[in-house]
This record gives C-alpha cells, sequence and structure tokens, in this order.
C-alpha cells in the first residue's frame, strides 16, 4: 500500500518537474487541468484526482473530473459549471462509478466555490451509485502567498486542520489531520485519526 501511494504521489511530482525548473515568474498558458496524489495513512487506498475545466461564456462554462483510488475504485462526472458573481463558480454532474465488487452505478456530484479576499470556501457533494452520500468541506485563509490555513471534513474521515504550502502558482502540497470515528473490533465507535497529505499541479 505504502509503494501505490508513493507511486502516486512520484508521477505527479514527475508530471509538474518542469514547472519547478521554468522558474516562478514565467507567464505559462493555463489549460484548464488540474491534477492531485493523495496518500491517506491507516492502510485507507491512495488516490489520484483529475479535474478539467473551460469556460464558455463569462458565466457558463463545463467540467469533468476522474477520481482513481489504488483498491480499483473509479469515478468519472462532468456537467456545466455557471459563476454568480466575481469569485465564485457552482457546478453540478452526472457520471459513473465503479467498484470492484458491486460493478458500475450512476453518481450525481455538487460543488460550490467562493473566494472572498484571503478566504476560500469549498463545498462538494455526492450521492448515488454504490458508495452512498459523500461530502467535502474547506475553509482556508491565506496567511501569505505561500502558506494557507484552514479546516477541512471529508466524509469518512472526520473533521481536522488542513495546511496549505503553494509552492508556485502552479503546484500546491497540503497536510490536513482529521477526527473521525470508527468501530473497533468490540464494535463500539471510538476516535480515530488520519492523515492526508498530497501534492497538485495546474496546467
Amino acid at each position: 500500500m505504502k509503494n501505490r501511494i508513493w507511486s502516486l504521489i512520484v508521477l505527479v511530482l514527475f508530471v509538474s518537474a518542469p514547472a519547478f525548473a521554468a522558474g516562478a515568474d514565467e507567464e505559462e498558458k493555463e489549460l484548464g487541468l488540474w491534477v492531485e496524489a493523495q496518500g491517506v495513512s491507516g492502510g485507507r487506498p491512495a488516490r489520484a484526482i483529475a479535474w478539467f475545466e473551460r469556460d464558455v461564456t463569462e458565466k457558463f462554462g463545463f467540467f469533468a473530473f476522474i477520481w482513481k483510488e489504488s483498491d480499483g475504485y473509479r469515478e468519472i462526472i462532468a456537467g456545466p459549471t455557471w459563476k454568480p458573481f466575481d469569485g465564485a463558480q457552482v457546478g453540478c454532474g452526472i457520471g459513473r462509478e465503479t467498484m470492484r465488487e458491486e460493478g458500475s452505478g450512476t453518481r450525481r456530484s455538487c460543488f460550490a466555490e467562493v473566494t472572498l479576499g484571503k478566504v476560500n470556501l469549498y463545498a462538494a457533494v455526492e450521492r448515488g451509485g454504490f458508495s452512498g452520500p459523500w461530502k467535502k468541506l474547506t475553509a482556508t485563509y491565506a496567511l501569505s502567498e505561500r502558506l494557507g490555513l484552514g479546516i477541512m471534513h471529508e466524509t469518512g474521515l472526520g473533521t481536522g486542520p488542513r495546511l496549505e504550502w503553494n509552492v508556485r502558482k502552479d503546484v500546491q502540497m497540503w497536510v490536513a489531520i482529521l477526527k473521525g470515528h470508527a468501530l473497533n473490533a468490540d464494535d463500539i465507535l471510538v476516535p480515530k485519526w488520519t492523515t492526508l497529505a498530497a501534492v497538485n499541479k495546474s496546467f
């Protein structure tokens, strides 16, 4: 499992290596593509995410993403986006998820993101398929151009602090320590801590 986690992280670092070498002041054309590798503690599957979005007009566009885990889980969703005002975006999509034991099923997702000055708020919810309801919430504050601090919640993992480091404009690393609950050997619900570490790159 550890080898799978590190393989995903090395893959994203390899893809992003030319960006480190290019220099922070170089202007690059953004393609609307974003990729991230996540390592999760506690023997949980490692994750790889690819997100693509494109504006069609000033207000409307579309997005698509692929979420893959090292245990074979895969999810593909796409749909329209809308920018109600500057610094805000919402979107809803539909797609399919695939699980090794259950097969594949329809999955629905909606997200909203708002940036107000140094504060960024993000929320995503999913339903359908075999994996059941899921949500992710983050609220971060930019301490500087390089560092951000906030809080994160994810279904199944819990809630806790999140620290972000902007290596450069298009490369970010972050870590979150989340407190949730899990059943122990006696079927008693006990606290459980999970650490997520990730690196992402936008193109």
